[in-house]
């Protein structure tokens, strides 16, 4: 089967991380440069170089990722020094969902890195991996630890809900008369959705009667949901008299 990243989040390019490194060549050389496709103004006293380049040349060099809650990575792009011939030819990944206990990728085996400046070099994991942080430790490369790079992660999803209390108020419609009843009443929502919310509504109060032949018949459901409100309505049928009918309702998207 075939892999995108179309459907993924670039999480470096929308900053949805903090990035440290184990050593910087110095301050035109750090992680602010690291982020793939990086291009200075081609003045060096401004920007700097096309890459995180370390200071230490050995594999106890990294370069980490780390997010304020957990993300689900799919994926990992990496990509050479541009304004030089220098790049990391292997690499390991590490991981970790609570930042005190790391775990290596593969047993720590080694996945293939960058072959010049410029190309760019994307590895799928296995199996998505749920983590906070993700390090790149570079094995092997060209002429110095230097790197461009991205991961991408699912999008994430967050829960927006909105409660409310929804009567029948005081009202003849439900405890007169026989047959199909029904009393509509509209409610709007205090924020307004980003798209249409999934609801559910229960009863709390139920004030009825009914003769000793007949049972109590009540139906909740819900009409006409938009992302700025929606109507609550209440039936009743046969000859159930209903004198009061009150209940909670709970708004929810994932967003």
């Amino acid at each position: 089967m075939s892999q995108s990243l179309n459907s993924l989040v670039s999480l470096l390019a929308n900053a949805q991380c903090h990035l440290r490194t184990s050593t910087n060549l110095d301050g035109n050389y750090t992680q602010s440069n690291s982020v793939l496709n990086f291009q200075n103004s081609k003045d060096a006293r401004f920007d700097g170089s096309e890459a995180w380049c370390a200071s230490v040349i050995d594999t106890n060099q990294y370069i980490v990722a780390g997010c304020e809650i957990p993300r689900t990575f799919v994926a990992v792009s990496i990509q050479g020094r541009g304004d030089a011939d220098q790049w990391v030819t292997s690499y390991k990944i590490r991981y970790s969902l609570d930042n005190i206990t790391w775990s290596e990728y593969r047993n720590g085996a080694a996945i293939q890195g960058s072959s010049d400046r410029n190309s760019i070099n994307t590895h799928f994991f296995d199996n998505p991996i749920r983590a906070r942080s993700v390090a790149i430790h570079p094995v092997t490369w060209n002429n110095h630890i230097s790197l461009r790079f991205e991961l991408y992660t699912q999008p994430s999803l967050y829960t927006f809900t909105q409660i409310g209390h929804v009567d029948t108020g005081a009202n003849g419609v439900l405890n007169s008369g026989t047959g199909g009843r029904e009393i509509v009443v509209p409610v709007t929502f205090p924020v307004a959705f980003s798209k249409i919310p999934e609801i559910a509504i229960s009863i709390d109060l139920i004030d009825s009667t009914a003769d000793e032949t007949n049972q109590t018949r009540i139906l909740v459901e819900t009409r006409n949901i938009t992302t700025k409100s929606f109507e609550c309505v209440f039936k009743t049928w046969h000859n159930s008299k209903i004198y009061g009918l009150r209940g909670d309702w709970t708004a929810t998207i994932n967003e």
